[in-house]
């Protein structure tokens, strides 16, 4: 029953912490187009009352231009400038949130985006058997600090430190643990066949 409620929890903060980011977009996007159909309105209302596809001339325009910024924004994001103003950001601010580098990390490879930070999949022993760990960074010659994510979501873990003797290197990605973890395990068959 112990077990259920823990499934339930984490599938529950998971769905959670998956819907947030989505809601703060759509929250962002309606807020843009709000102020983007105001500046657009005098532009706009001297041409014909038309619609294309059910919608009027000012919210295609709207939509246009949002489109706009967000591909501007996406150019200038990767200028030198910008790269070192995000890491000074993550440096100084967003480092202090709890899990914000494991999360960017993971959205990265969701995303299909190549992450300058994708941690490396290893396998550590625990009492129940060989578990998924991604190596966070090197404390000594010795002990690793490492992430244990649950399943099945990968978002809530554990944080522990292993010796060295005790990881098993694997040779698979962030992203295809990622999904395994989420799968309960499915797929571990074919993904860790040779590796165990």
């Amino acid at each position: 029953m112990n077990s259920i409620l823990k499934i339930i929890k984490a599938t529950f903060l998971g769905g959670i912490l998956f819907l947030v980011p989505l809601v703060v977009l759509i929250i962002v996007l309606e807020k843009g187009y709000g102020l983007v159909q105001k500046t657009t309105l005098p532009l706009v209302s001297t041409l014909p009352k038309v619609s294309v596809l059910g919608l009027a001339i000012q919210e295609l325009v709207g939509i246009l231009i949002i489109i706009l910024i967000c591909f501007i924004a996406g150019l200038l994001a990767k200028t030198a400038a910008a790269e070192k103003l995000v890491q000074k950001l993550e440096d100084g601010i967003l480092s202090f949130v709890p899990g914000y580098s494991f999360m960017k990390s993971m959205n990265e490879n969701i995303l299909g985006f190549e992450s300058k930070e994708d941690l490396k999949v290893i396998m550590v022993p625990t009492d129940a058997g060989w578990q998924f760990a991604f190596l966070i960074e090197q404390i000594s010659e010795n002990v690793f600090t490492v992430f244990i994510p649950d399943a099945p979501n990968p978002w809530s873990g554990s944080v522990v430190f292993v010796e060295k003797k005790d990881i098993r290197e694997i040779e698979i990605t962030q992203k295809q643990a990622l999904a395994c973890i989420r799968k309960l395990g499915y797929g571990s068959k074919e993904l860790l066949k040779n590796k165990l």
